[in-house]
């Protein structure tokens, strides 16, 4: 049988990954484990060799499709290639080894080859998707919303800290473990809340450096490229290897509106700096990647900006990732429940867009996260629910109350979705 077409996942044979506020998953795609596994408490040692960690790793070995996997599965069933099949063929070359001595040693495994830190929620930004594990100040925008009548039922609406220092969840490195697993490390996440304007990401980026570890390392993370340094660019470039994913939803207008307080004029020039800066001697280890999120709101609007996208690099002949992700929760921003027509207006602008560009350099690069975009939209098993299309109406009217905004300037199709 092989991994691929079972329920094995390398990722918690190799990977240790933390979640903000102590609370623990396999990887950033997980659902939480029943078992509660208190990071905090048991630090790195304790948790990556703990009986629900080692019991994950028999049951994946047998087989066996675990209900905390569910988001890869159904990304597998929409032939998206999912976290799970990416990171098994990544660490092809060392899994079977790994998978061996750990069959022997009751399912203990000495150390972790890749960790995933999440640095706390503290962000910059208040995205209308994310949620108050993300970022604090969605949190304190959230609270206050609810206070003045303008809140919404979902659960990612409960719980919503008005204080900005009481909403900080605490990141979840635990340093003397960690420096002392450093020389035997391949990899290295890093998600915030937002990365560039936590200290531990910096810290953490000491600590590589100044040892000479982060020559042996390949570090990646996700960041808004609001905050640029000149420290920041020195340090990455020591590295073996950088992928800094870039959140972009869209340019101009549609940017301000999703990411406040960020300003796309601001937002670009960083994004240019770093990939000139990626194109120099001193920073070829560094590969800038786009990733924008499939949702309601910009549903009509990514082609477009990945268009802008497209043209930037065959004027520039500069090297860029791009990828998307497909947003699941909150559930009334999912294009899973859109209606049909929005889905195949989306699908008719993507496959445009590919033909237009089907001679460029470029083209596979684009094709497959598109492509993505479409196979999810337009799953069978996702229908147009109007409750969670109502939902979506009353959130987003709700903050454009609070924020003074307007979607129809962003997103006209947005009065077509209210009068169905």
């Amino acid at each position: 049988m092989s991994k691929n077409d079972s329920g094995f996942c390398a990722l918690p044979f190799v990977q240790y990954s933390t979640y903000n506020g102590g609370r623990f998953r396999l990887c950033c795609m997980a659902k939480e484990p029943k078992e509660l596994v208190n990071q905090e408490k048991l630090g790195i040692d304790g948790t990556w060799n703990h009986n629900y960690i080692k019991d994950v790793r028999r049951r994946m070995t047998a087989g066996e499709k675990l209900p905390e996997c569910i988001e890869c599965h159904h990304l597998e069933r929409n032939d998206i290639m999912s976290s799970r099949q990416w990171e098994n063929k990544v660490w092809a070359d060392v899994i079977d080894d790994v998978v061996a001595k750990a069959s022997v040693n009751d399912w203990e495994i000495d150390q972790p080859l890749q960790f995933d830190f999440r640095l706390g929620n503290l962000c910059n930004l208040q995205c209308q998707m994310c949620n108050k594990e993300a970022s604090h100040l969605v949190s304190v925008e959230r609270a206050a919303m609810v206070q003045s009548g303008l809140g919404a039922n979902h659960p990612d609406w409960d719980g919503n800290i008005a204080n900005k220092k009481e909403a900080l969840l605490q990141p979840g490195i635990e340093w003397e473990s960690f420096e002392r697993m450093l020389p035997y490390a391949r990899k290295i996440k890093l998600i915030g809340g937002e990365p560039t304007v936590a200290t531990d990401m910096f810290k953490l980026l000491d600590i590589a450096t100044k040892t000479g570890h982060a020559e042996h390392i390949e570090l990646s993370f996700y960041t808004n490229i609001t905050n640029m340094q000149d420290r920041w660019l020195d340090q990455l470039a020591k590295f073996e290897k950088v992928i800094v994913n870039c959140s972009l939803e869209g340019m101009g207008d549609m940017n301000d509106y999703l990411r406040p307080p960020s300003k796309w004029d601001s937002v670009w020039k960083n994004f240019d700096k770093l990939v000139k800066f990626s194109d120099t001697k001193e920073g070829k280890r560094i590969k800038p990647r786009v990733t924008t999120v499939n949702q309601l709101t910009n549903a009509l609007h990514t082609t477009k900006f990945w268009k802008y996208m497209h043209d930037y690099q065959m004027e520039s002949n500069r090297g860029i990732g791009m990828s998307s992700n497909q947003l699941v929760e909150p559930n009334y921003y999912s294009m899973a429940y859109a209606p049909d027509w929005l889905k195949w207006e989306q699908r008719e602008q993507v496959l445009e867009f590919l033909d237009s560009i089907k001679d460029s350099p470029h083209f596979k690069q684009y094709e497959e996260p598109l492509m993505e975009i479409v196979n999810f939209s337009l799953d069978p098993k996702h229908k147009y629910d109007p409750k969670v299309i109502q939902q979506y109406i009353t959130v987003t009217e709700n903050y454009d109350k609070h924020r003074g905004h307007d979607i129809n300037k962003v997103s006209p199709e947005f009065s077509r979705l209210k009068n169905l």
